[in-house]
């Protein structure tokens, strides 16, 4: 029976070491990241990569839900003309929304690259952990923001509102108050659209540059140069918070 309690006691101190070890570790390669509502401490790329996921769907989900509310009862040209100014002020927050999404993306790609650069492994599996942020962000989360927002998002408020209901009331409306409706939302939908895809392939282009100054660094098995471009990268990120 001692000896039963014994070993209890010793298996017991080893789950507590390894507890303990498990936490040390998972300390020494976390970062905190804010997912654009609260400020976060992720300790693996797993958590980070699922971060991302979740914020992409999130905005997208919330800018859709917004855009149904908008269109609820707006089946009419007068109806439209009503709702102009609610109209215009939503596509600033398309706007907004696809601008803050991507600046998050390079926050993101900052935080994988510390947890890469410092967690545990060789050079060459750091090379190869952070390789995979091109999925992940770049390829995935990216791509997903763009169909999301400029494609879809976009592309049915073209056709709801400038190729649906002004465009039904060419038989009804007087031709020059249709025509100025026409032209006005033209320009609000493609100043828009221009917005968006400006400040997106600025953030993939940004987030590229990074990967691959990272990539390198890490191939190199250079750790100073890889903080040194994570330094710069920050500071470029604060600068575009800032704007």
């Amino acid at each position: 029976m001692k000896k039963q309690k014994v070993k209890q006691r010793k298996k017991l101190a080893a789950l507590i070491l390894v507890s303990v070890m498990v936490c040390v570790l998972a300390a020494c390669g976390s970062t905190t990241v804010s997912d654009g509502r609260k400020t976060v401490s992720v300790n693996t790329v797993e958590e980070l990569e699922q971060m991302v996921e979740t914020d992409v769907d999130n905005t997208i989900a919330t800018l859709r839900r917004e855009y149904e509310n908008l269109l609820a009862g707006m089946d009419t040209y007068d109806a439209y003309m009503e709702q102009v100014d609610e109209v215009e002020e939503f596509y600033a927050e398309i706007g907004r929304g696809n601008r803050d999404i991507c600046v998050r993306m390079r926050q993101y790609s900052i935080a994988y690259a510390e947890l890469v650069c410092e967690g545990e492994g060789t050079r060459g599996e750091k090379y190869e952990a952070f390789d995979d942020l091109y999925d992940c962000i770049y390829d995935n989360a990216c791509g997903e923001i763009y169909d999301g927002i400029y494609d879809d998002l976009l592309g049915d408020m073209y056709d709801a509102l400038y190729d649906g209901i002004l465009s039904d009331a060419y038989d009804t409306v007087p031709y020059g108050e249709w025509s100025d409706a026409m032209s006005e939302a033209y320009e609000m939908w493609s100043d828009c659209l221009s917005e968006v895809y400006e400040d997106w392939a600025d953030g993939l282009k940004d987030i590229y540059r990074f990967w691959s100054d990272i990539c390198g660094a890490l191939w190199d098995g250079d750790m100073d140069e890889a903080g040194e471009e994570i330094k710069k990268f920050r500071e470029e990120v604060e600068q575009l918070e800032a704007a």
